[in-house]
């Protein structure tokens, strides 16, 4: 059964690929999940078990099960929607599209385009489906995330050493008495000040 859905939102056109029978059920199944949860706003706790980390991004349960879930609510009509079309497709990843009959109207539907990932793995449901992603898939972006932080570190030194080098470089001289320039009417002020007291 299909583990994740990773998006589903207003879609554009489609376009043809092939997947196996199988992967088509196990989608299926899913996707007809989600769509009388999510979508309908009814047990969003399910639909909160389907999604990836991804998906729920910025969302907390509590705000997940009181209906605040980041996917087009829709008064969707049956509950199956098996009629999807493929626009891509990978051993692990499929991308789709499916026209969503609306219950309000027999003439109105809504175009959704959803991707689903790892479908060969448990539904956690009792399955005992080995997932196909292999340790690629987090090696990758786990060699990319330690190659940006050593670039950051890297900068951040070498800033360190140009600053210390910079503060070495500086003459360190004691500084020059300030000497506050006389205004050439002080002396007859000063004079005026003096007689104006004595006086």
């Amino acid at each position: 059964m299909v583990t994740a859905i990773l998006c589903f939102a207003l879609a554009g056109p489609a376009s043809a690929a092939r997947i196996s029978p199988a992967d088509r059920q196990a989608i299926n199944r899913t996707v007809d999940a989600f769509i009388n949860t999510a979508v309908k706003r009814q047990n969003e706790d399910v639909a909160w078990k389907l999604v990836t980390p991804n998906f729920r991004y910025g969302v907390s349960r509590s705000a997940w099960d009181k209906g605040n879930v980041p996917v087009y609510p829709y008064p969707a009509r049956g509950t199956t929607f098996h009629s999807w079309t493929v626009d891509s497709a990978s051993r692990t990843d499929v991308a789709f599209e499916l026209m969503v009959p609306s219950r309000l109207s027999k003439t109105d539907s809504i175009q959704f385009q959803g991707e689903v990932h790892d479908f060969g793995a448990s539904s956690g449901e009792g399955g005992k489906g080995v997932a196909s992603l292999g340790s690629t898939w987090i090696a990758l972006p786990a060699a990319l995330f330690g190659a940006g932080l050593l670039v950051v570190l890297g900068w951040v030194l070498l800033v360190w050493i140009r600053s210390r080098r910079a503060y070495r470089s500086v003459d360190r001289r004691p500084l020059d008495p300030i000497v506050a320039k006389r205004r050439d009417s002080e002396p007859a002020l000063v004079a005026k000040e003096r007689r104006e007291t004595d006086g």
